[in-house]
């Protein structure tokens, strides 16, 4: 990290405080975010809806798109 970036400091430091990382690298694609991203670039992000994004964070399966 770039001690002399305020944005890169700022991001660092609100990491800290919620506990998250901040990473580069594509996140894990049995993770809530690697799922979401999957579905999306096989279906689109206009697929994507709420009920998607809860199935991710529960750990459910994402299910296919409507129509």
């Amino acid at each position: 990290m770039d001690m002399t970036d305020h944005q890169e400091v700022g991001a660092a430091f609100a990491a800290i405080m919620l506990g998250a990382v901040i990473s580069k690298e594509p996140p894990d694609p049995a993770s809530p975010l690697g799922r979401v991203l999957a579905f999306t670039e096989k279906y689109g992000e206009g697929a994507l809806t709420d009920k998607h994004m809860e199935a991710a964070i529960e750990g459910r399966p994402l299910p296919p798109p409507a129509g």
